[in-house]
């Protein structure tokens, strides 16, 4: 990391040289726009100030599906993590699939699945900079969030099928300024953050500084009674310890010159929620299309032992040797479960811990080279390390594990847990601006990625000593992926250059390059084997139209496609037999959509109002999917996770985002989202054996948000804002085999429910106060899956929060 850094301060270096050397009588006009350009309103729908397309836009001019939150927005819906995003976003799902720790964004049926090679569907960004999967992502002190749906390519750093999420962090302001809070709540949870901003010479160089602590002790129960394997009773699940520090300058060394530089560092603690057995396939039953199931977790784990394995007593000596394990298998483990247990209780015995170190840093320099152009040059590192160990079976047994129980406690690679270390550094250099009298506003641009993968993954197998040891297995590989493009985008306004009022034409398109290398690397099951280097490239593109018809009406219509590389699988063996499909390789993923929609921002009478609405419909080639097969080397060995295509996928939808304010002090809102996902060719195969997909995980037929926010004036003592908000969606699946080999995986749909009340201005001061709850009604609820019936058989599920509450305190100066 060392290394890393000295790079990192070199190009900062010649970043900030290039704003130092740039020529200093250029116009303050577009500087303007860029201190405006990452800002939202504070509402629900006031005039909500975008980027989607690298610029400041109102979100009602904007042709395309957008939902953004700015601070006070975030503040006042609770949203605190990214998990919390979706009540507030129509049509995001974001997925658990182990543990609270591991979260995946899906949009429009488009993400990436858990253990799987492929880059995500949905870009994460932090000040326009993608980060790393597991990198920094903490909410505090930001401007706003932005969650762009459909494929995303002609505009934004890195191409992807799904859409992005753009978090950005407040800029340093002009004057001294501050605020800190403190809250407490349920499960001791502790939360404090502050703030404090400062001119260090004015208008030249500023400066601002924040923190965010967070506690919480688990909130879910392990009652498992036997010995864990790490001697950690981890009889709390769940657990939180994090803190994040950012330190942010921007320097103005001329006028229509400006460099900002963010640094953010958290350190996460604790361990993670683990998950619940949800189904399992029962030796003899079979699929809908007659082939029978994998049955491994119920041939070996219950009294049924002796006879499978034809060895009398072989049960009651697994039982004996193994104290915590469950003596009527996995059928009673299962119906203890559902019947004795409360929701949030848990009988696993896997450790479970997560340690985390995430490291960002963004500087992005913008000059004004004449009144209507601009250069900006965006630079990014990202660094992350997770070490998790949890369980992925909800049960009392050693069935699967990610750690190596067979090394010797001296062996370097005896790794407890998943190790994934991510660094990726980004360059872009991009020239904005307006030409034909502003008939024409574009941008063009490169882009180049370097990402570095480090990944250890330990797993042990069919704890049944002293019948038979545990099947071990490590994979230790790093992969290289560097990633070239150039883009233009360009927006044509036919009105001042054809006389077409309100008319305005899009069109914009997207080079991009990618190489990909892998290495095994020592103590791994596949070390001294070669694993050819993989290339790719493709164009992605965007054509829209979009007709202003009045002030508060636009009509529109785009159409897109956009694409997320291939890649290797770092898990499954680099050469196979001739006779069987090699799948250490998958191929990209190509999205083609189109989108119609409108936006009305206006009043009707004295009310205001606000209603967004699209429809969409999508073709996927090539679907990127995770399966966990039978390993082809030694199916002693248990499963592997590989990523492997599915020919082809239809999603269609509907969204909908609508608010009014009928007077000054309510305001009330409503979301809406239909999304109706398929697999059209189904069939993809893994090691020559096909498998029928379908349906396709991870995405609720209906899913949507109201809310209502009373501001109650109470003279000289401030005023009282009190809001509730209310999400509910439908089931969902969490395999995408489950008309197949994983039956018995549809998650059910929920309704939840959140109220904050905020005492603003108390007595007239820079002091308040607030009390929230989510999930008032202690909604049973599940947020995601872990399906292996295609391997061992078993599935488990992760279950949502609790109902949480607590209380806060604030002041600002």
């Amino acid at each position: 990391m060392r290394k890393n850094l000295g790079r990192i301060a070199g190009l900062l270096a010649s970043t900030t040289a290039l704003a130092l050397i740039a020529p200093a009588n250029v116009s303050a006009a577009q500087g303007q726009a860029t201190e405006t350009a990452s800002t939202a309103a504070s509402s629900d729908f006031d005039g909500i100030v975008v980027t989607a397309r690298r610029r400041a836009e109102d979100i009602s001019r904007v042709p395309t599906s957008i939902t953004a939150l700015g601070a006070e927005a975030l503040e006042q819906r609770s949203i605190a993590t990214q998990s919390d995003l979706q009540a507030a976003v129509p049509g995001l799902v974001v997925r658990e699939t182990q543990s609270n720790n591991q979260l995946n964004y899906s949009i429009r049926g488009q993400t990436v699945d858990a253990f799987s090679g492929a880059s995500t569907a949905v870009v994460p960004y932090l000040n326009e900079v993608p980060f790393v999967a597991g990198g920094v992502a903490s909410f505090f002190d930001l401007e706003s969030v932005q969650v762009l749906k459909g494929p995303q390519g002609t505009l934004f750093g890195r191409n992807a099928t799904g859409g992005a999420v753009l978090s950005t962090t407040a800029r340093p302001k002009e004057e001294f300024a501050g605020n800190l809070k403190a809250g407490y709540g349920n499960f001791n949870a502790i939360n404090v953050e502050g703030m404090v901003n400062a001119p260090l010479v004015s208008d030249k160089v500023l400066f601002r500084g924040a923190f965010k602590l967070a506690r919480r002790d688990g909130y879910i129960k392990n009652v498992y009674k036997g010995p864990v394997f790490d001697n950690n009773d981890n009889r709390r699940l769940g657990e939180l310890d994090s803190n994040a520090f950012r330190v942010s300058l921007l320097v103005r060394p001329a006028e229509g010159i400006e460099n900002l530089t963010m640094v953010q560092y958290e350190r996460t603690r604790g361990n993670n929620s683990g998950t619940r057995i949800y189904s399992y396939n029962r030796c003899g039953e079979t699929a809908p299309d007659g082939t029978p199931l994998p049955c491994n977790a119920d041939f070996l784990f219950g009294p049924q032992l002796d006879a499978n394995l034809g060895i009398p007593g072989a049960w009651e000596a697994v039982l004996a040797a193994n104290p915590g394990y469950d003596p009527g298998g996995l059928r009673a483990v299962l119906e203890r479960q559902n019947k004795e247990l409360g929701f949030w209780e848990v009988n696993d015995a896997m450790p479970s811990y997560h340690r985390g170190k995430d490291l960002a840093i963004t500087n992005t320099t913008t000059i004004d080279i004449a009144e209507s152009a601009r250069l900006k040059n965006i630079f990014g590192y990202s660094w992350s390390r997770a070490i998790d160990s949890t369980g992925q079976t909800g049960t009392p047994y050693l069935l699967i594990s990610n750690f190596d129980i067979n090394r010797p406690s001296t062996d370097p690679l005896r790794n407890f847990a998943n190790d994934v270390t991510n660094r990726s550094v980004t360059e872009e250099l991009q020239l904005q601006g307006e030409a034909f009298g502003n008939g024409l506003e574009y941008a063009v641009g490169g882009y180049f990625q370097d990402l570095r993968n480090h990944t250890i993954f330990p797993q042990s197998y069919f704890g049944l000593s002293p019948i038979s040891a545990p099947a071990s297995t490590t994979s230790n590989f790093k992969i290289k992926d560097r990633s070239t493009a150039v883009y233009a985008h360009g927006t044509f306004d036919l009105g001042v250059l054809a006389g077409l009022e309100g008319l305005k034409f899009t069109i914009g398109g997207r080079y991009a390059w990618e190489k990909i290398s892998l290495d095994h690397q020592p103590g791994g099951t596949f070390y001294g084997l070669t694993t050819p280097d993989v290339k790719f490239d493709r164009p992605s593109w965007n054509v829209g139209l979009e007709y202003q018809a009045n002030p508060e009406l636009m009509l529109y219509i785009v159409a897109r496609e956009s694409w997320r590389s291939g890649g290797i699988n770092g898990v499954a063996p680099p050469a196979l037999s001739a006779t069987l499909t090699n799948t250490d390789k998958f191929k990209s993923e190509v999205a083609q959509d189109f989108e119609g929609g409108f936006k009305y921002n206006g009043e009707i009478g004295t009310t205001r109002v606000h209603l967004y609405g699209s429809a969409y419909t999508m073709q996927v080639k090539n679907v990127q999917r995770t399966m966990f097969p039978v390993n082809p080397v030694d199916p002693s060995l248990g499963s592997i996770a590989i990523t492997v295509n599915v020919p082809e996928a239809r999603i269609k939808g509907l969204e909908l985002e609508a608010g009014i304010t009928p007077n000054e002090w309510l305001s009330l809102g409503l979301t809406a989202a239909h999304t109706d996902a398929k697999f059209t060719k189904n069939i993809a195969y893994a090691f020559g054996v096909p498998t029928t997909f379908g349906p396709v995980a991870d995405v609720p037929s209906w899913s949507g948000s109201a809310y209502a926010s009373v501001t109650v004036p109470l003279g000289d003592m401030g005023h009282l804002n009190l809001r509730g908000d209310l999400y509910t969606q439908s089931g969902f699946y969490f395999s995408n085999t489950a008309n197949s080999l994983s039956p018995n995986t549809r998650l059910p749909g929920y309704t939840t429910a959140n109220f904050r009340v905020d005492w603003e201005e108390i007595g007239g001061s820079t002091f308040g106060a607030s009390l929230w709850v989510r999930n008032a009604f202690n909604e049973k609820y599940y947020v995601g899956g872990l399906a292996q019936g295609t391997s061992l058989g078993i599935n488990s599920a992760n279950v949502g929060r609790p109902r949480m509450y607590g209380a806060e305190v604030r002041v600002s100066f």
